[in-house]
């Protein structure tokens, strides 16, 4: 994929649209066909009403659906930048490649059809002709097909950083990073959910606002109903974030685990023997020959002592609290926020 925004090669689609911007190709991908199905589907049940082909729900998925393009474009992007980077950490000039897996359409299918069966349980459909017409299967079932794509693109690049931690990697000295240099993988990873946070905030926003376009009688916006069933979808998607951030930094965590451990294997028992000369000597009525050498063995300690506790600062993970504190405000934070307001909106309105 060519990242410099001139071609459309993030899209998952092919033909003319490759050969086009991809801002215009993100554009036409994303309101072109719902446009035409949202036609379609007023053309098949009218008793929508004309409103519903000026503002409805086709538009709100539609922007959704060009963050989503756009989001597939950042993620290959960063891969693509970490992917150069590990380049730098290869041994003996052997280059190292974090390859993503290509997008196959036949596995986007499945989650595609996943998420349908998913949708369908939640919300089932109506068995009706018009009602399934009414509640928009078809452009919803677009959205859930671009959803898919961006779903797989998002999960297969997680898959590639637990990978990375597989890697025969030339690790930094822990005197110059304490994360050895594995601190960018942590930091893909945090981006990355950054761009999933957008699912749970989106999911709030549906629930917490209505918009109704009636010809005439102009847009309404009123307040969504929330149900216990929302707030279980909600706490889902902000549980998955969380192990979506996590479970692709195990193979990295446990690198970090390890050099700590083989830094610790051979500082360990120089200090317990440096300590135990310390104490021989100490016990014994001669104690030391001359100051010169107490003052040798004592300094010696007291080197050892510093590189054993830099060593145990080596981070077994590669973030710090800062990022968990992002991750937080990110995930958790606007969900929060959106509900609380909509708590006090109700409140004031009913004092």
């Amino acid at each position: 994929m060519r990242s410099n925004g001139h071609y459309s090669n993030g899209l998952p689609v092919g033909g003319f649209l490759r050969r086009v911007p991809f801002w215009l190709g993100a554009v036409i991908v994303s309101f072109v066909p719902t446009k035409i199905l949202s036609t379609i589907e007023y053309l098949l049940v009218p008793s929508q009403g004309v409103g519903s082909l000026i503002l409805d729900e086709a538009l709100v998925l539609s922007l959704i659906m060009l963050y989503f393009l756009y989001a597939m474009r950042y993620i290959a992007t960063r891969m693509d930048r970490l992917s150069e980077y590990t380049k730098g950490m290869s041994r003996e000039n052997t280059a190292l490649r974090l390859r993503t897996p290509p997008i196959r359409l036949s596995r986007v299918l499945i989650v595609w059809i996943i998420l349908l069966v998913v949708i369908n349980l939640v919300s089932p459909i109506p068995l009706s002709f018009e009602g399934a017409v009414s509640n928009h299967v078809l452009v919803f079932a677009y959205f859930f097909l671009i959803l898919s794509f961006f779903l797989w693109t998002y999960g297969s690049s997680m898959l590639t950083i637990y990978r990375a931690g597989k890697l025969p990697f030339q690790l930094k000295p822990f005197t110059e990073d304490r994360t050895l240099g594995l601190k960018p993988f942590g930091t893909v990873s945090m981006r990355l959910v950054s761009v999933y946070a957008i699912l749970p905030i989106i999911v709030t926003f549906l629930q917490l606002i209505t918009i109704n376009v009636e010809i005439p009688g102009g847009v309404t916006v009123g307040l969504g109903s929330f149900r216990a069933s929302d707030l279980i979808i909600l706490g889902g998607l902000i549980l998955v974030g969380v192990v979506l951030f996590l479970i692709p930094l195990l193979g990295i965590h446990r690198r970090l685990q390890e050099a700590r451990r083989q830094e610790l294997s051979w500082i360990t028992p120089h200090y317990t023997n440096l300590v135990q000369r310390l104490k021989d000597r100490m016990t014994h009525s001669d104690q030391f020959e001359n100051a010169n050498e107490k003052e040798a063995l004592a300094s010696e300690i007291s080197i050892v002592r510093q590189i054993e506790s830099d060593i145990h600062r080596i981070q077994t993970w590669p973030f710090d609290l800062g990022v968990i504190t992002r991750l937080a405000t990110i995930l958790v934070l606007p969900p929060i926020l959106g509900v609380v307001a909509r708590i006090m909106i109700l409140i004031f309105l009913r004092i």
